[in-house]
């Protein structure tokens, strides 16, 4: 029905279609309308890509060669045009310049053939990859890529891979073998997820440990299910403690000055968000050791009587920044975890170490404000605004104070 549109004309028939006037069809015609819009959505998104990698290209042509790292600029700026986080856009960067040798890949994304993550796939095989060995590849991709999954096409990468350069795809399991981390996201209702990233045989050996001493106990009457003992398991052997029912913790509230009254307030759990009361008083009474810090909050959600005199954000005042900002990064469109304090106005300007004058940002965020074209400047109502090499301005509002709704 609208396969042979052009994608500018989609959404205009789409909009337009009158899904009921032929006899009841199953919903065929709203199938067409769904496939034709998702070949929209690729066609922008590889018109995205294009922007990128032209936006890089007028970089390098129109200053000095050097004279900035263009890329993370570019990537940045990007980024904030999107409203995502810095390391999203890098990624985005990477994608673009991966492309810029695979013409066939490059067409079918163009051409709505492929889906974005596909070529994510295929390009992320390919990093270290001389520019003759990608072009092998991507010819030798050509004939497989209608259809093509993420999974399959990384799958295909690796396997040509092998065949046309075997050096780079030791080289490349090195890499990645050595790129190990273990990173933590916080969800509702005061639970999280644990991610290890490592090689292959360690994970499956620490799994499969943790699911055979799981299977044991289970089999010795403990009441627990399998991914309750795990856990407990993997609690104890990673921090040392035998009584695994808890964890020595510092509990950090936050709430509004109307919590003296007995209102009812969120607790505000340091690392991770908002948990409500009942969870914070479970993790309490499960540890074995507590501290309380009690960080009671004006009307604007500020907290006050701080040293302001001092060079860089530590202890309570640190601490206090990270948790107003919820512990994530004050860069417009960004939501990384906060990883550093910084300067709104630079200590280098006169600007001082005050809650007012500091932001939670994280470690990339914090390199792309340095950059030259780049300007963070905040005003009294804690309003961040951030102008970009190309004169655009991005605000990053005062942070939802933590109170009763």
């Amino acid at each position: 029905m609208f396969e042979d549109l052009a994608p500018e004309d989609v959404l205009a028939a789409v909009a337009a279609a009158d899904f009921g006037a032929e006899p009841w069809d199953h919903g065929a015609a709203r199938i067409d309308a769904v496939v034709a819009l998702e070949r929209l959505v690729r066609v922008a998104q590889a018109r995205i890509v294009e922007q990128v990698d032209s936006l890089y290209r007028d970089r390098l042509t129109h200053y000095l060669p050097g004279a900035t790292d263009h890329r993370l600029s570019v990537a940045a700026e990007v980024a904030m045009a999107r409203n995502v986080s810095p390391t999203a856009g890098r990624s985005l960067f990477q994608l673009s310049m991966g492309l810029r040798l695979m013409p066939h890949a490059r067409r079918a994304f163009g051409d709505g053939v492929i889906s974005e993550p596909t070529v994510r796939a295929i390009v992320r095989e390919l990093e270290l990859v001389s520019e003759d060995t990608m072009g092998l590849i991507d010819d030798g991709l050509a004939q497989h890529l209608p259809g093509l999954t993420p999974k399959r096409a990384a799958n295909l990468v690796r396997e040509l891979l092998v065949t046309h350069d075997q050096v780079a795809a030791e080289e490349r399991s090195r890499k990645a073998r050595a790129d190990q981390w273990v990173a933590y996201y916080p969800e509702a209702d005061g639970v999280g997820t644990l991610v290890a990233h490592g090689p292959a045989e360690q994970l499956v050996a620490l799994h499969d440990s943790l699911q055979r001493h799981a299977d044991s106990r289970r089999a010795k009457g403990d009441p627990r299910d399998r991914g309750q003992i795990m856990l407990s398991s993997l609690f104890e052997r990673g921090t040392g403690l035998v009584q695994v029912e808890g964890c020595d913790v510092e509990l950090s509230v936050v709430m509004p000055i109307e919590a003296l009254q007995g209102d009812a307030v969120a607790a505000h759990l340091s690392g991770h968000g908002p948990i409500t009361p009942g969870v914070a008083a479970q993790i309490v009474d499960a540890g074995t050791v507590k501290w309380f810090r009690r960080l009671f909050t004006d009307s604007a959600g500020n907290l006050d009587s701080l040293d302001v005199r001092r060079r860089c954000f530590t202890g309570t005042l640190a601490h206090w920044v990270k948790t107003r900002d919820h512990d994530m990064c004050r860069q417009p469109g960004c939501a990384c975890r906060a990883r550093q304090i910084d300067h709104v106005e630079p200590h280098s300007r006169g600007g001082p170490a005050t809650q007012a004058n500091g932001q939670a940002v994280c470690q990339l965020s914090n390199q792309v404000k340095e950059l030259p074209g780049w300007s963070v400047r905040g005003d009294a109502r804690s309003v961040v605004t951030w102008t970009t090499p190309t004169g655009h301005t991005y605000t990053s509002p005062p942070p939802r104070p933590i109170r009763r709704t």
